[in-house]
């Protein structure tokens, strides 16, 4: 269990920081493509509009809810670790 909850929660740092950097990217591009449009038909702008603000609030979303599993999953390994006993150590045993 407490394998499986290690693995979540690095599961769901990962994507989080993938989902951020993709928040990032997006911002960027729309902020981009509000000062300069990449074509002159006005359709065009609004749609390539559309797809960055899209993605950056799929990203925005994705982000949050990546973090608030990796909270949950973080304070269920708290719960199943709590009372587990400590390794003993075994190697300075002999000396």
């Amino acid at each position: 269990m407490i394998s499986f909850l290690l693995y979540t929660s690095s599961f769901f740092n990962f994507t989080f920081f993938i989902f951020a950097i993709g928040f990032v990217v997006a911002l960027g591009l729309e902020q981009w493509l509000k000062v300069k449009p990449l074509s002159p038909d006005t359709t065009m702008n609004d749609r390539n509009m559309y797809i960055v603000q899209s993605n950056r609030k799929y990203c925005w979303k994705q982000a949050w809810v990546a973090n608030l599993a990796w909270f949950i999953c973080n304070i269920a390994l708290y719960f199943a670790a709590r009372n587990v006993q400590a390794p003993v150590d075994t190697f300075w045993n002999g000396i």
